[in-house]
């Protein structure tokens, strides 16, 4: 079974696109390793990120999320359980205004109700990473 969660949290007060570039640049690098799967939507002050994966893998990321002084106020949403993972080639993508295709593959990609209405009502103006 591939576990799943999506989270939300608050960015740091002075964190700018170039920062978010980086977690994603850096999650992208180190994902591989710890079979983690995913995408992250940055919207002006907020995150976004779904992750899948091995359940160890996902707890042991909660614990590292906690501690990173770029975002606060971490904030599990929902949690899943499926057979095959739904974005099996992301180590970690961003998704934004600006990043259409991404937005769309993630809505084709049958998230669980309860996630796709969090990700459809994160923000109305999504912004690119």
């Amino acid at each position: 079974m591939i576990a799943s969660l999506l989270y939300t949290s608050v960015a740091a007060e002075g964190l700018d696109s170039a920062d978010v570039f980086k977690i994603v640049e850096d999650s992208s690098r180190r994902n591989p390793a710890r079979d983690i799967t995913g995408f992250l939507i940055f919207d002006r002050n907020r995150f976004l990120q779904y992750v899948e994966g091995p359940q160890a893998a996902l707890d042991e990321l909660l614990e590292t999320l906690g501690k990173d002084k770029r975002h606060h106020s971490v904030r599990v949403l929902h949690r899943s359980q499926s057979e095959q993972r739904l974005f099996p080639r992301w180590a970690m993508r961003r998704a934004g205004a600006n990043a259409e295709q991404e937005l769309e593959t993630i809505r084709a990609a049958g998230l669980p109700a309860a996630m796709m209405a969090e990700l459809e009502g994160f923000g109305t103006r999504l912004r690119a990473a």
